[in-house]
Parts: structure tokens; C-alpha cells; sequence
């Protein structure tokens, strides 16, 4: 090849490089333009500027994808996604179009092969994975169509409020329970909301409660969060007797000694549980009531102080004891002096046709002295659920606020 060699600086160096920029800028300028108009609303003005530019090329065909009809449209969408496969061939729109008209001409497993290739060449495209899901589980691949969905679900947080409840439905199937808790036990950021949602709308009892159950077989148990939509929605469907038992079965690892006592976390050392057979604490404006160290000789304790305006339930916790005579004891303190009744714990029936109160037992310590108080009630053959509760009464316009602190919480069945 002959090389001429021309001086720097001459006319026709300027001319050669400006011709060069020039055609540069024009290729460069009508790429751009095209890569920019490539847009749902602009992309086929795009193609007509550079009909060779792929990602134009593709997200026209995205487009007409959505409105295509089965015949000789699908066929010439068909043709020109092969056309850009022959100038880029991993463009993964052109092969979902491919594959999902494919699927259209009843060739599933034809489908599914172009399909399977665009995934694994991208985890974006919503197409190609959601028709994936379907196909999968349909297929009786469920740990594939598992993994389908945790791409749709990382993918974007637009995609759950569909793929949600796909999932939440394909639950019902009780193959996907291991796989499912598998997923979710690498804990991907939709995993709380996938549990909250799957236990508040609870479509199938049995199931939800197998995949909470396998979630802490595989050491990746349901948190207090995920697991207090369960609950609340399972107590009006289980009789007491069997909630409580879900309850101990999901008990965080750790805390399973929590569940073989007639109460739960006497000591109140924190145990991070789902209500109602945990404590619930009820502060306020005004209204304290909250864990903490309790004064020398008490360790943890319930601390709970009002101006007593009103009256006031401090905390409770639900309980399932069974018919027969019962002894109930604690240990308070408090630095000054309380109106005996102002401070009282009670345990009521709250089984319907037979509620009322089983016994109450004033807490009024000495100042400055922890003082014991105990109490015996029954629990009659027609009460299967009772709740103990830590109230205080509504006393005369004072300014003064009450205090105490509360620990050693013990029931005992006497006979």
C-alpha cells in the first residue's frame, strides 16, 4: 500500500482531517441521536435514523411486542428480532420476542430454550423471566421458578405488587416450601415484605405455617415483624389452644424455654416474641411502660409510671391455662408511697359466654422495700383463654406521678 506522505500544515492535510471528522461526526451524531430516541414513545423514529442501531432496533420491537397479533404481525416481528441478531447476536430483546411468539405458536419447549438463553444473558428483562415463572412451575420445575422469581422480585420493587402475590398463590403448593424457605433464607431485600404480606392475607393457613416452620428448621427463622401479621390473622381462624402451640413452634432460637411456663417472661429480660402470648406494652402520652434495670435486688424489670388522669392499662399478655386452681406472684418497688388499688394486676376469662374476672391483686410496696403480693383464682372447665394485665386506676386531678417496678412474675398451678 502506498503511503503519501503530506506536510504538516498544508491545505490538504486540513482538508483529509476535516474530511475524516466529518464522517466521524456524522456516523457518531446519528448513532447518538438514535441511541438517545430509543425510547417506547420515539423508538421507531430511531430505527428510521439508524436502522442498524441495536438498542433503538430492540426497544421498537419491545414496543410492538405489547400490541403484536398472531399471523403475519408476529411473523414480521418475528423476522426483523432475527435481523437484529444478526447484527448483535446476545441482544436478549430480540431473543424474548423470538421466544415468546414461539410460545405463542404452541412450541412451549422451543420457547422455552430461546427463553432460558435470554436469561441467562440478562437478569433485566421482566418478559423473559416472568414467562419463565410461569412455565416453570406449570413444568413442575418449582426451585427454577423459585429462582425466576427472586429475579423478578431483585429486580425492581415495581414488579412485586404482581409478583407477590404470584408467589403468595404458588405457596399453596407444597413443593415450593423448601425451595421457597431456601430463597428466602439468603434473605434478599423482599423477604420481609413477602412474609408480612403472606401472613397478613394468609390465603392458605397450612401451608404459610409450613414454609414459618422450615424458615427456623434451616436456621433462618421469621422475625417478631414477619411472624405479627401470622398471628393476628391466625387468632380469629385457631382455637387458643392451637395458636399457642404455632406460637412455642416458632419461637425464636433461644427462647423455646419461654413457651413450657403458665407465663411468659416473668423476668422480663426482653424476650423478642410476637403477641398476644408475649408481653404487650401499652406507653403513652404521659404513660410509661418499658423494660429496664430495676432498682439493687430486682435485675430486669417492667417500670411503669402515670399522672393517673385516667384509667390505664400498663401491659398484658394473653394466657391459655388449663381448668384448675391457680396461685399468681410477683415482686414490686417503688420510691414513694402508693394509694393502696392504684396499681393492681387482674386475670380475666376472655372466652366468650364466660368472661369475667378470675382474680385481681393490689400492688402498693413500701417505699423504698420490695414487697411481695400473690393471689389464688380459679379458671373454670369453660375458660380456654385468659389474659393477666397491669392496670392503673383513674385517681383525683393531682400533679404528682406514680412509679413502681415490677419483676419475679410467677403462676402456679395449686391443684
Amino acid at each position: 500500500m502506498a503511503v503519501i506522505a503530506l506536510r504538516r500544515g498544508t491545505v490538504a492535510v486540513r482538508v483529509a482531517v476535516l474530511a475524516v471528522a466529518v464522517v466521524g461526526s456524522f456516523f457518531t451524531l446519528r448513532s447518538g441521536l438514535a441511541f438517545m430516541l430509543a425510547t417506547p414513545a420515539t423508538a421507531h423514529i430511531a430505527v428510521e435514523i439508524d436502522p442498524t442501531n441495536t438498542n433503538a432496533l430492540s426497544v421498537d420491537a419491545n414496543e410492538r411486542l405489547k400490541t403484536v397479533e398472531l399471523g403475519a404481525p408476529a411473523a414480521k416481528l418475528a423476522a426483523d428480532s432475527k435481523g437484529i441478531l444478526e447484527h448483535s447476536p446476545y441482544e436478549v430483546v430480540a431473543l424474548r420476542n423470538i421466544g415468546i411468539i414461539t410460545a405463542s405458536n404452541d412450541d412451549e419447549k422451543g420457547a422455552a430454550n430461546l427463553l432460558g438463553l435470554a436469561a441467562r444473558l440478562s437478569l433485566r428483562d421482566y418478559l423473559t423471566h416472568a414467562w419463565l415463572l410461569d412455565y416453570r412451575f406449570r413444568t413442575n420445575a418449582v426451585a427454577p421458578a423459585v429462582t425466576e422469581a427472586d429475579i423478578l422480585l431483585r429486580q425492581d420493587d415495581q414488579n412485586w405488587p404482581v409478583i407477590i402475590p404470584a408467589l403468595i398463590a404458588l405457596s399453596r403448593d407444597p413443593r415450593i416450601i423448601d425451595p421457597l424457605a431456601r430463597t428466602l433464607a439468603t434473605r434478599p431485600y423482599w423477604r420481609s415484605t413477602f412474609l408480612t404480606r403472606l401472613g397478613s392475607d394468609n390465603p392458605y393457613p397450612d401451608a404459610t405455617y409450613a414454609l414459618l416452620t422450615r424458615l427456623k428448621a434451616i436456621g433462618s427463622a421469621a422475625s417478631k415483624d414477619e411472624l405479627d401479621p401470622y398471628f393476628i390473622k391466625s387468632a380469629d381462624r385457631l382455637s387458643p389452644a392451637q395458636l399457642f402451640a404455632q406460637w412455642v413452634a416458632l419461637l425464636p432460637p433461644g427462647a423455646e424455654a419461654a413457651g413450657k411456663g403458665l407465663l411468659r417472661e416473668g423476668d422480663f429480660a426482653g424476650l423478642d416474641a410476637s403477641p398476644p402470648f408475649g408481653w404487650r406494652l401499652y406507653p403513652a402520652d404521659g404513660v410509661y411502660a418499658e423494660r429496664g434495670t430495676g432498682p439493687a435486688g430486682m435485675g430486669s424489670a417492667l417500670f411503669v409510671s402515670y399522672s393517673g388522669e385516667r384509667e390505664t392499662i400498663f401491659a398484658n399478655q394473653e394466657l391459655v391455662l388449663p381448668p384448675g386452681h391457680y396461685r399468681f406472684s410477683g415482686r414490686a418497688f417503688a420510691d414513694d408511697a402508693i394509694e393502696a388499688g392504684t396499681f393492681h394486676w387482674s386475670i380475666v376469662c376472655m372466652t366468650k359466654g364466660a368472661t369475667g374476672v378470675l382474680g385481681t391483686v393490689p400492688v402498693n410496696p413500701l417505699p423504698g422495700q420490695l414487697g411481695r403480693y400473690a393471689v389464688e383464682f380459679d379458671v373454670p372447665a369453660n375458660c380456654d383463654q385468659q389474659q393477666l394485665a397491669l392496670s392503673g386506676i383513674a385517681r383525683d386531678t393531682t400533679f404528682d406521678t406514680l412509679a413502681l417496678y415490677v419483676d419475679g412474675l410467677d403462676i402456679a398451678k395449686l391443684r
